[in-house]
């Protein structure tokens, strides 16, 4: 089902995704930057309730999914992935919002019934579907992604944590044929790709020692599956790409160096952005 460069896939009888064309770091409003693609995904829990996860634009397709699915039940969204919000609790006002450190402030418009505060609490017991999913909120990324697991499945859902570039599902014949910028940035924007590591290691990271701790805690969880936002849906070797990517931080300690230590208040600030 197809419609404006919208996909929509049943990936498992309980995983459905929505994805769209989407074109990140584009300034002055140039729109052909670099094409990574966007994707939401839904979740059919154990209850029948629907979990919705990082919305894209809610479309006359996207609502007639979403309702033959029985509705949306809960939201979740992180600093990156919460600019839709507000279409779904107007079209579904019973739906519970789940979201990050700072997205109450940022986002008034929207009332959210759960904000995380820090790993001790979690959305899943407040709302009951700790038999379904876990979660883990990176407090030291620097948008405060989360990473969703669907034990059912064993799939890993996330926004910004992890790409799988170029993108095939949202673009034919992919992101690469999106311009030269598009071209280089799908070379770099995966798992087995140094510059990831860099990425996450060296420009996302606001607290090193948060962001071990919870690298760790995705590595021990079975991952046959990954769902990114940006890229294309990872299908086996899930914990080597997650390993891969992560690997700084799951060997030893994470070193503080120069960069290290120029880079994070600069992060920060950057989060503070984010955060207005």
């Amino acid at each position: 089902m197809s419609t404006s460069g919208l996909k929509i896939r049943d990936v498992t009888p309980q995983i459905t995704t929505f994805t769209v064309p989407f074109n990140r770091f584009a300034p002055l409003g140039y729109r052909k930057f670099v094409a990574v693609g966007n994707r939401a995904t839904a979740i059919r829990l154990e209850d029948d309730r629907i979990l919705l996860l990082n919305p894209i634009q809610l479309d006359q397709a996207v609502h007639e999914k979403l309702s033959q699915l029985g509705g949306v039940h809960l939201i979740g969204s992180d600093l990156g992935h919460h600019m839709f919000v507000k279409e779904y609790t107007d079209a579904w006002p019973e739906a519970k919002t789940i979201g990050v450190p700072g997205l109450d402030k940022k986002r008034k418009d929207v009332k959210w019934d759960y904000i995380y505060k820090d790993w001790t609490s979690s959305p899943e017991d407040q709302f009951d579907f700790a038999q379904d999913v876990e979660t883990v909120l990176f407090e030291g990324f620097i948008t405060y992604c989360v990473a969703w697991y669907h034990k059912p499945t064993q799939t890993l859902i996330q926004s910004d944590l992890l790409m799988n570039l170029p993108c095939t599902e949202q673009y034919h014949p992919s992101s690469s044929e999106q311009g030269p910028l598009s071209r280089e940035f799908a070379k770099r924007a995966h798992p087995q790709s140094v510059w990831m590591k860099q990425l996450i290691y060296y420009i996302a990271t606001v607290d090193y020692a948060l962001m071990r701790r919870d690298a760790k805690k995705v590595a021990q969880w079975q991952i046959a599956r990954i769902i990114p936002c940006h890229g294309d849906i990872l299908e086996g070797g899930g914990n080597d790409a997650w390993n891969s990517v992560y690997a700084w931080f799951l060997r030893g300690s994470p070193q503080s160096g120069v960069v290290n230590k120029l880079m994070v208040p600069v992060m920060k600030l950057a989060r503070r952005v984010f955060l207005m």
